[in-house]
């Protein structure tokens, strides 16, 4: 990797090794910079990253930490939708999602991803004309640049594994929401950032005008985030027994619809701007909710339950929905970007990462998984990295 100006490395930290990697590279005006990728905040008292890169806001990347740092990182929504989970300030910089920005004087460009309202994907060049692309993770590549280096997920790389092949099932969602009208309550499972909006676009692309249950946080991110999102009502405690709402088209017109604009449900989920919804009472009766897959139990027998997910570990029926590429479109990306060398730096741990390296080195590919980089750095050696 040094020959092409720039090193990977982990750092430790108190508790081990911190969650994902840092890069160290020159700039075009000779300054040796390091960026942090999607990790968590390096201690006051130790030396600091140039900079903090936060590609979304999902948990497991760790921005949550790094929002706290005047030296991070992210697009407007990204910010958004991290001050309303964690309700912290957004300490950093924010930019507008595919724009050039500038990042200590390294040109920087940005590429929405498709995975969560404003994930992004940073792509910039070093000292020796060496094009760095970071992805995070990814639904939609097409706007990605060729690269280098590029630094990518693996969620679901696994080839060997059935839940890593997969397409989205809009088809079987769009069934099960026409054949329980007026006959049962509808539960969905999905993730309280990014797969709930995805779903709450879906279901009004495929013409359920009726309201929508989901609890407070999101609600908000709904609200932030969706636009056209029609009614939505702020779950309260215990289950609803309201029977769904008929919308005001036949089942055939829907269906009509619905096949018509499968293609525009797939690509175009967000919006990316607020937009006022009718006001919500905490009372009364709901056909559809979207909840956390924690609480699908928490409803009774009068409610269908379904998990919006590609993973088969659930108790519940799966609807296939997923805000990831799978590994056949992990491998065509990687394909289509052509780099010299690709590190998969996500998830953290997971044996995924490993397989997925493993893949791309057999399909021709020179890949390092993150569970082998043995470039560590000790906190105070942080600006020494290379």
């Amino acid at each position: 990797m040094k020959d092409l100006g720039f090193v990977i490395f982990r750092q430790k930290s108190g508790k081990g090794i911190k969650p994902h990697v840092f890069v160290r590279f020159k700039s075009n005006e000779g300054k040796l910079l390091t960026f942090s990728v999607d990790t968590t905040r390096t201690a006051s008292t130790q030396p600091q990253p140039d900079a903090y890169l936060i590609t979304h806001a999902h948990s497991d990347h760790h921005g949550k930490s790094a929002m706290l740092s005047e030296k991070s990182w992210c697009s407007q929504e990204t910010a958004k939708a991290l001050e309303i989970r964690y309700e912290k300030e957004y300490k950093g910089s924010v930019f507008e999602l595919g724009k050039t920005i500038e990042i200590c004087g390294v040109r920087v460009q940005t590429f929405d991803v498709g995975h969560t309202p404003g994930s992004t994907a940073f792509f910039w060049e070093n000292e020796l004309g060496t094009k760095i692309l970071i992805t995070g993770d990814v639904k939609n590549p097409s706007l990605l640049p060729k690269c280098d280096v590029l630094l990518t997920e693996a969620s679901y790389g696994d080839p060997n594994d059935p839940n890593c092949h997969f397409k989205d099932d809009i088809k079987s969602m769009r069934q099960i929401i026409l054949s329980h009208q007026e006959e049962q309550n509808i539960a969905l499972g999905a993730y309280e950032f990014g797969k709930s909006q995805k779903a709450v676009s879906l279901l009004r692309e495929m013409g359920y005008a009726g309201p929508i249950a989901m609890n407070e946080k999101a609600l908000s991110l709904t609200k932030n985030f969706v636009q056209n999102a029609g009614e939505l009502v702020e779950l309260g405690g215990g289950s609803y027994t309201g029977q769904i709402r008929a919308v005001s088209r036949s089942q055939t017109e829907l269906a009509a619809r619905i096949d018509g604009n499968r293609a525009a449900a797939q690509t175009r989920i967000y919006s990316y701007s607020y937009t006022e919804v009718s006001a919500a009472s905490k009372s009364g009766s709901c056909g559809i909710s979207i909840v956390p897959i924690s609480e699908l139990a928490s409803f009774g027998p009068e409610t269908r339950k379904y998990v919006l997910t590609c993973r088969s570990d659930y108790p519940f029926e799966n609807i296939r929905i997923s805000d990831h590429l799978d590994v056949d479109g992990l491998t065509q990306m990687v394909k289509d970007l052509s780099p010299k060398v690709t590190v998969v730096y996500h998830p953290d741990k997971s044996p995924r990462t490993d397989r997925f390296a493993e893949h791309l080195e057999k399909s021709g590919f020179k890949a390092y998984s993150i569970n082998r980089i043995q470039n560590i750095a000790d906190d105070v050696k942080i600006n020494n990295a290379v």
